[in-house]
C-alpha cells in the first residue's frame, strides 16, 4: 500500500472515531467564571436530552483540567432540577470521590494543567419522576475551601426501561 493511501486511511479512521465518539452537549453553570470540562460523555448520548434509565446507573465521564498544584481531595456535587425545583442529589461518598474514580491510570495529587477524566456512576432511582431534568455537576477542590474546579449543566430525561 502506498504512503498516500496509508495517510488517507489513517485520516478516515480518525474522522470516523471522532464521529462515533461525539461528546454530550453541555452548557456553562450560572457562574460563567467557572471552567467548563474539556469533555463530558453521558452514556452514549450526543444529542439532548440524554436519556437516563430508571433502576440503572448513568455513566458520566468528565474530562477536566486541574486548576492548581497538589490537588489531592476532590469531590463531585450533583444537582437535579425538575418542574422548577432544584434538589441536591445525595451522592454516595465513594462515587463522589473524584480522586478514587479517575480513569486511564491517573491519580491524585493532581498538578495545575493536568488533564484527567473522572468517571461518575450516577444511580437513577426507580422512583425518579419521568420528566425533563436539568443535570448540574460541579467538581470541588475540598482542600481549597470547596472551590469549584469545573462545572457543567445539561438536559436529561428520566425514562422507564422498555419491558420485553
Amino acid at each position: 500500500m502506498s504512503n498516500i493511501k496509508k495517510v488517507c486511511l489513517c485520516l478516515m479512521l480518525s474522522l470516523a472515531w471522532t464521529l462515533i465518539s461525539a461528546d454530550t452537549p453541555i452548557r456553562r453553570c450560572a457562574d460563567s467564571s467557572i471552567p467548563l470540562p474539556l469533555m463530558v460523555q453521558i452514556n452514549e448520548c450526543d444529542t439532548l436530552p440524554c436519556d437516563l434509565w430508571k433502576g440503572s446507573e448513568a455513566k458520566i465521564d468528565i474530562q477536566f483540567v486541574a486548576t492548581r498544584n497538589t490537588m489531592k481531595q476532590l469531590t463531585a456535587e450533583v444537582r437535579l432540577t425538575s418542574l422548577g425545583v432544584t434538589l441536591p442529589y445525595d451522592l454516595e461518598a465513594k462515587r463522589g470521590n473524584v480522586c478514587q474514580n479517575l480513569l486511564h491510570g491517573a491519580y491524585c495529587p493532581l498538578d495545575a494543567g493536568e488533564d484527567v477524566t473522572y468517571e461518575l456512576l450516577l444511580p437513577v432511582e426507580p422512583t425518579q419522576l419521568e420528566v425533563p431534568t436539568r443535570l448540574e455537576v460541579r467538581l470541588l477542590d475540598v482542600d481549597n475551601g470547596n472551590q469549584v474546579v469545573s462545572c457543567f449543566v445539561t438536559d436529561t430525561r428520566v425514562k422507564k426501561p422498555n419491558s420485553l
